[in-house]
């Protein structure tokens, strides 16, 4: 849907040092997911690039990032490095298959975290 380089910006957000600039991006990135057709608040807010950018202005604001976020944020780095190509375990690029393989490695953690009562993905 998004490409690559606008998973790659929401890499590079997360060293931004720029209040501003971060700001200008998120409103570009909403922008881009209701042109994309994601326009419902909640897939919005929840998207895992506008929860990097967000997670960044917040350290930036606060000089911390803890929220209760859990491993949101990790999942929507990680993501974003599969988006870009990159192994979100190892520092190489991603081999055939792989993007899917731990795509769907995820969607299982999330159903088993669902069916014992975990309120949030990946909950173990």
């Amino acid at each position: 849907m998004f490409s690559e380089q606008m998973w790659q910006h929401g890499l590079h957000s997360q060293t931004a040092c720029n209040l501003s600039g971060l700001a200008h991006f998120l409103v570009r990135l909403l922008g881009e997911l209701r042109a994309n057709g994601i326009s419902n608040t909640d897939d919005l807010n929840t998207h895992p690039l506008v929860r990097l950018v967000v997670a960044q202005m917040a350290f930036l604001a606060y000089g911390t990032f803890d929220c209760g976020a859990g491993n949101h944020w990790q999942r929507a780095y990680q993501l974003a490095e599969i988006e870009t190509g990159r192994h979100p375990y190892n520092a190489r690029p991603l081999g055939p298959g792989e993007k899917e393989r731990i795509l769907a490695q995820w969607a299982e953690e999330e159903r088993r975290a669902a069916g014992e009562g975990g309120t949030e993905p990946g909950a173990k």
